[in-house]
């Protein structure tokens, strides 16, 4: 009986001691709970730099006759200068609305002529070509070694032609032909590529002493209708030059295109083709005329003289009217146009068209 107890007790103890074995070893197994480590953050991406811009290309180079941008290559062109008639058998002429410059002079009977100048675009073909006056051996003269397309001149011209730094050519050389569709003498046509060529194989030269000046806007100090004038139109809008009794001439204003469209005798300037003329600037200048001795058909032959060292002139462009002056002191020197100050009168960048009348008074305003 007293073994029993005994037993019993030691029992309840080794039970004791294994349970308290077992929750101690339990806990060393599970452990603490680990608190999670954080993670790394990733790291921000690094801002792709931004793209440098395309630097801006320059402008340039630009056509010393209409202040546009050229081609380079260009700048190595010679100018070509072409007599170009203005009969009514001539017309429509072929070409003309490609001209960066063209002059109108008046000629024997009343009609007028051109001299069409070609260097910005070169058209496939210009004419009809028509025989050259004193008056184009001042302004050609002023284009350095330029090539001049005519058909002939009188007697007492051919030396003044002769007398240019020009290369002179005609019928005979390279580039010009006969349209078989109309009737001479109105019927002579050159083809600019080939007949520039030629000049160039014999002498002419690029030319950039042109000294006119350009700018896209308009300067101040544009003639406006009087505010007592009960009618009057803006000066800008419309001009109209009696170059002779029987030629009148006039330029309007197209808003649309920026440009002015000629007209002659009331009817509106035709080319062949699609396109039309139009020039950025029309100028007027104050030239001298005279009658020189009696070598046409037996009459007297109305010359226009351009050299001077100073003279009136106007100036249309954007719709606007000026008084400016020009000047061309010697044959050799290019035409010069000033603003009223006596500054280079700023035209707008494109084609010009300049008329040489006996004087201003025949500009109705």
């Amino acid at each position: 009986m007293i073994v029993r107890p005994l037993l019993v007790r030691t029992a309840l103890l080794l039970a004791v001691a294994l349970l308290l074995v077992a929750c101690g070893e339990g806990k060393d197994l599970a452990g603490p709970t680990a608190a999670p480590e954080a993670e790394e953050p990733e790291p921000e991406p690094e801002p792709e730099p931004e793209p440098e811009p395309e630097p801006e290309p320059e402008p340039g180079p630009f056509s010393p006759l209409t202040g546009e941008e050229i081609d380079e290559e260009l700048l190595d062109r010679p100018m070509l200068l072409v007599k170009v008639d203005n009969a009514p058998q001539a017309q429509p002429q072929t070409g003309l609305e490609a001209a960066d410059v063209v002059f109108e002079e008046r000629v024997e009977a009343g009609i007028t002529r051109f001299l069409a100048v070609f260097h910005s675009e070169l058209p496939d073909t210009v004419g009809p070509i028509r025989s050259a006056r004193p008056v184009d051996a001042q302004l050609m003269a002023g284009y350095g070694r330029a090539g001049f397309a005519f058909s002939g001149a009188r007697n007492d011209v051919q030396p003044l032609l002769r007398d240019t730094p020009a290369i002179l050519t005609t019928e005979g050389r390279r580039g010009f032909s006969r349209d078989g569709s109309r009737r001479a003498p109105f019927n002579l046509y050159i083809d600019p590529s080939a007949t520039l060529q030629e000049v160039r194989e014999r002498g002419a030269e690029p030319f950039d002493d042109v000294r006119w000046a350009f700018d896209e806007t308009p300067p101040g100090g544009a003639l406006e209708c009087p505010e007592d004038a009960e009618e009057c139109t803006d000066p800008g809008e419309r001009i109209r030059v009696d170059i002779s009794s029987g030629y009148d001439t006039a330029f309007s204003y197209d808003a649309d295109a920026g440009l002015y469209r000629r007209s002659q005798n009331g009817q509106a300037t035709t080319v062949t083709g699609e396109d039309e003329v139009g020039a950025a600037n029309v100028l007027v200048l104050d030239t001298r005329f005279y009658f020189s001795g009696p070598n046409c058909y037996g009459d007297p032959c109305p010359e226009t003289d351009v050299v001077t060292e100073a003279a009136d002139a106007l100036v249309l462009r954007d719709g606007k009217r000026y008084e400016a002056s020009y000047s061309k002191p010697s044959q050799e020197s290019p035409i010069e146009v000033f603003d009223a100050e006596g500054r280079p009168f700023p035209l707008k960048p494109g084609p010009t068209w300049v008329l040489l009348p006996d004087g201003l008074p025949g500009v109705t305003r």
